[in-house]
């Protein structure tokens, strides 16, 4: 296999359809039907099937199309860090955080990076599990802060502990059910979470596990904070939030913390990687200074850092 093969395979998959992907890639729709061909021939089975609507890729295409996005997204690190090396261009560093950490620590975290990597470009992403995940195993991420990934995941990726979270019930100011003091009490509530819900999920076994069991609340999902937060302020939805980011917000965006006795578990917050992946010189930078910043802003005087400590449990040794 070739690696323009298999970024005409990404192409593909990306723009749906040959046409498209021949402008992506900058190239004729013959040379990018050519490759495919010989890529499959190289392989021994169909990778794309022609419909009406479009290409789309067989079980054997997504399988290859996993492989495909982290080898070109390895080489794309390779030569960033010849280009470091050269000074022939800027190294790139994929991050993702949760919005707590980016409100309160990003800040510092950027200081320190920049001291020593200035030439190095930071993309950052949105932590959110069901985003972080993929992104990390097709190497589009490098490193992500977010909830510890479940069991199925682990031996795929190194996960440094930072904090234990404990999570908030949280509504408009004036929400009327904003005294409420039982789960029981908010069996009418429509919600709005940050990632896909199941029945299984909002920590299992639990009393939020048992509340959405048995009341099937309606649930929106909202893959962004932002969008979530609007929705919390300009209607009657309720959300779990992680309490750092309920403390930062509830006076700034008119929000209010229901008073509910039930908690959820605390999760655990860890820094992820791709396991057997060489780390580059400007993700090992990052990692030190956002652990750095963390044991900082846990002994710091300032306001804001004072708040979000005194919502999480640093577990950085």
């Amino acid at each position: 296999m070739k690696i323009h093969q298999l970024r005409t395979l990404v192409a593909i998959s990306d723009t749906g359809s040959i046409r498209n992907a021949a402008k992506a890639l900058e190239l004729s729709p013959a040379a990018v039907t050519k490759a495919m061909r010989e890529l499959e021939a190289q392989v021994g089975v169909a990778l794309i099937v022609r419909e009406a609507s479009g290409i789309i890729l067989t079980d054997a295409g997504q399988a290859l199309l996993a492989h495909a996005r982290l080898m070109i997204q390895q080489l794309r690190r390779a030569q960033d860090e010849m280009d470091r090396f050269s000074g022939a261009g800027r190294e790139r560093l994929t991050v993702a955080l949760p919005t707590w950490i980016a409100i309160a620590l990003l800040g510092g975290i950027m200081k320190r990076f920049e001291q020593e990597m200035p030439d190095t470009r930071l993309v950052f992403y949105e932590s959110l599990l069901s985003v972080a995940v993929p992104k990390l195993r097709d190497g589009t991420l490098d490193l992500s802060v977010n909830r510890a990934c479940p069991p199925s995941c682990r031996d795929e990726f190194q996960q440094v502990p930072l904090f234990l979270v404990s999570y908030a019930v949280v509504g408009r100011a004036g929400h009327p059910l904003a005294k409420c003091r039982t789960l029981s009490q908010l069996k009418g509530a429509s919600w709005v979470l940050n990632r896909d819900f199941t029945e299984n999920d909002v920590e299992g076994d639990g009393p939020f596990g048992e509340y959405f069991r048995r009341h099937k609340p309606r649930v929106h999902v909202a893959h962004s904070s932002s969008m979530m937060i609007g929705l919390i302020c300009n209607t009657d939805v309720l959300s779990i939030m992680p309490w750092p980011l309920a403390e930062l917000l509830v006076a700034k965006e008119g929000l209010c913390v229901l008073p509910v006795t039930e908690s959820i578990p605390e999760v655990e917050v860890n820094l992820m990687y791709r396991r057997g992946t060489p780390l580059s010189a400007a993700a090992k930078v990052f990692i030190q200074s956002l652990k750095d910043t963390i044991l900082d802003a846990a002994n710091s005087p300032d306001p804001m850092s004072r708040r979000v400590f005194h919502a999480v449990e640093c577990v950085l040794s």
